[in-house]
């Protein structure tokens, strides 16, 4: 299979996160990938309810890993988290969800080849159903479903 371009990779990232929201029954799903040399998670699609001044296909929407102890642990140690009404947060992944409007949030590392590729990250929104733990094997699936869809592509 020939390899797509840049546009294409998103167009069928934005494609499965919105399969993941919809799966999910949540109000938003992001796909970020790793940038391991930057230290930093950079956002390629968000979909769903989005926050004033998220965009769907950001261009600088880029999160410092070491800023964010649930994502050392979910990108260096591949262990998906779920923070759920009243479960114990990070002040950072705290900050940002409410900065975006969300009250609960889950994320699963995206694997391809054995090695961590990047991020799904869902959230819901106050009044929703809200996340918890037993959500996160689907959580895990859909970010499996995404790995598949990226070797697919290469």
């Amino acid at each position: 299979m020939e390899q797509l371009g840049a546009a294409e990779m998103i167009d069928v990232l934005a494609a499965e996160a919105e399969r993941a929201r919809r799966a999910l029954d949540v109000a938003t799903a992001s796909i970020s990938v790793w940038q391991r040399e930057q230290g930093s998670l950079h956002t390629l699609v968000n979909a769903g309810a989005l926050a004033p001044g998220e965009q769907e296909r950001p261009g600088d929407e880029v999160y410092p890993v070491h800023s964010f102890p649930a994502l050392v642990t979910l990108l260096d140690r591949k262990t998906p988290y779920c923070f759920g009404l009243g479960d114990p947060i990070d002040v950072s992944s705290a900050s940002l969800a409410a900065s975006l409007g969300k009250e609960t949030q889950a994320a699963a590392p995206i694997n391809v080849h054995g090695e961590v590729w990047g991020s799904l990250w869902v959230a819901t929104l106050p009044g929703d159903r809200p996340l918890t733990r037993d959500d996160l094997p689907q959580v895990v699936r859909a970010a499996n479903a995404i790995a598949r869809a990226l070797t697919r592509l290469s």
